[in-house]
């Protein structure tokens, strides 16, 4: 099979990044108040005489040599230190008595989805506060709050939807790019799988444009399906083309699943006469009458060198390229670039 006339995904003739769009912020770094820090050995005296003083503050981190040691929240502490006798019994105590010793602590690092579902798993639903502590490096940062998360990440969905592909909704290219460009900044590892049907416009040909959609749609599912929902990212190019970013050790596996997925649903898009003969008889690029295989899937995978890939550009031509050499496999099949020095896998895996 000859290489695709495709155009290079993510990078030629995709829309060009709104403006700020790659500045959208994606870690809780930007959610950090630098609300002011006590020491564990100040007096509840003096920390009531601070609320008093400040009628808007609500949370005061506690913070011993610049590590978050606990945190003191505005209405728990009022209920002991306005509490009958409360002020005279435990005025001169230090405050460590009295602050929560176990806050949410999160790295400036953390991602805005990954801080979510750290909050879910230890939030009190019935809690008087929802502050949470930020720091860089273990170091004290700042505050923030559950609802400046929540929306953080309902921009960012908006963002993403904004750009989907209208068939999957899957993201599109303006996502991809952002997504490639995080991980490439951050030199966390992950892999890129370029995802493209063989065969496609000759089904399209015989069996239209709705069955087609159909298609790209079961395989938008079985990618995601696949893929590892905390940590992979499936886009949708467009077409029949898909990208997925994988940071899970295991992605040849996922790829090997892929296919074997595809392979098993993919009859099912045909008549019984085309699956018995294996095939359909349509016109080539040249208007000449042969048979195609039943549609296959071809994947290209990478794994980029920080190194050398500067930008998602980079990655594109990588990935494009090994697309291209699967696609000279028969079959469904998956080839991994090895020329980046760092997968000891075969060249080419053949899923039939």
């Amino acid at each position: 099979m000859q290489p695709s006339t495709d155009p290079i995904p993510i990078d030629v003739d995709s829309p060009p990044l709104p403006s700020g769009a790659s500045q959208l912020p994606t870690t809780i770094a930007c959610l950090a108040r630098p609300v002011p820090s006590i020491t564990p050995d100040l007096t509840v005296d003096a920390v009531g005489a601070l609320f008093r003083r400040m009628r808007r503050l609500h949370d005061l981190p506690v913070v011993q040599s610049g590590i978050p040691v606990g945190l003191v929240r505005r209405m728990d502490f009022m209920d002991i230190y306005l509490s009958q006798y409360g002020r005279d019994l435990y005025s001169r105590k230090p405050i460590a008595l009295f602050m929560d010793s176990r806050p949410t602590i999160l790295e400036d690092s953390t991602l805005l989805e990954d801080a979510s579902r750290v909050i879910t798993a230890r939030a009190d639903r019935h809690a008087s506060s929802q502050a949470f502590i930020i720091t860089q490096e273990r170091r004290y940062l700042g505050l923030a709050w559950t609802m400046d998360l929540l929306e953080k990440i309902t921009d960012l969905r908006v963002h993403c939807a904004r750009y989907a592909n209208p068939l999957t909704l899957l993201p599109g290219n303006v996502p991809i790019q952002e997504h490639i460009e995080r991980l490439l900044q951050s030199q966390r590892p992950f892999a890129v799988a370029y995802c493209d049907l063989d065969h496609f416009k000759p089904y399209n040909d015989v069996y239209g444009y709705k069955r087609g959609d159909q298609v790209i749609q079961r395989l938008g599912r079985i990618l995601v399906e696949c893929a590892a929902p905390e940590v992979d990212f499936v886009g949708h190019i467009g077409g029949d083309d898909f990208i997925v970013v994988f940071e899970n050790a295991d992605w040849p596996e996922r790829c090997a699943r892929i296919l074997a997925v595809f392979a098993q649903d993919v009859p099912r898009f045909y008549s019984e006469q085309d699956r018995a003969q294996g095939g359909i008889m349509a016109q080539d690029r040249s208007a000449r009458s042969q048979f195609f295989p039943l549609l296959s899937l071809s994947i290209g995978a990478v794994v980029p060198d920080h190194a050398r890939c500067r930008s998602h550009h980079d990655i594109a031509t990588l990935a494009t390229d090994a697309k291209h050499q699967a696609k000279q496999i028969a079959g469904n099949s998956l080839f991994v670039d090895r020329r980046q020095g760092i997968l000891n896998l075969p060249p080419a895996i053949a899923a039939t």
